[in-house]
């Protein structure tokens, strides 16, 4: 995919105002022969700084099989459909392009196991929105350039 095609498809994804708020989601990884590896649910909630240019979202992902992985995003639009970000776990910053309805993401992260070890993954993330309430994630995660698993999730905005 290239974020140039989604330029012309509306509606806008401004994420400021998507995560503004509190949303839910569902989720599946697949493994990298597309196997199921686990169910996830996400809760969410988000807050913009007008002031600061600042979107900070929290996320609780938590995992069938019983263990909970928390991200605290802080967000800076750069402006010209350009965004940045940290989270405690990633190496580096967050580079991520918006156009249209869709937004692209890619960052370096470890990832917690349900045992406490990690694993550093490359993130390549897709967010299409479908309408203000309802957008799709996917994400390619790689290692040393093999995909090891892709995600899907599918979020709703609750307030």
């Amino acid at each position: 995919m290239n974020i140039d095609d989604f330029a012309d498809q509306r509606p806008l994804f401004v994420l400021e105002n998507f995560f503004s708020g509190s949303l839910r989601g569902w989720g599946i990884t697949l493994s990298r022969l597309g196997n199921l590896q686990n169910r996830f649910t996400v809760e969410a909630a988000g807050r913009y700084d007008a002031s600061a240019n600042t979107l900070v979202i929290e996320e609780a992902y938590s995992f069938e099989d019983g263990h909970r992985d928390i991200l605290t995003w802080t967000i800076i639009n750069r402006g010209q459909g350009r965004y940045e970000g940290r989270e405690t776990l990633i190496g580096g910053t967050a580079e991520g392009t918006q156009a249209g309805n869709g937004f692209h993401w890619k960052y370096h992260r470890e990832v917690p196991a349900a045992d406490g070890s990690k694993t550093k993954y490359t993130f390549d993330d897709w967010f299409i929105l479908h309408d203000e309430n309802h957008m799709t994630a996917h994400a390619s995660l790689t290692k040393l350039g093999i995909e090891f698993a892709t995600i899907s999730a599918f979020y709703e905005r609750v307030s």
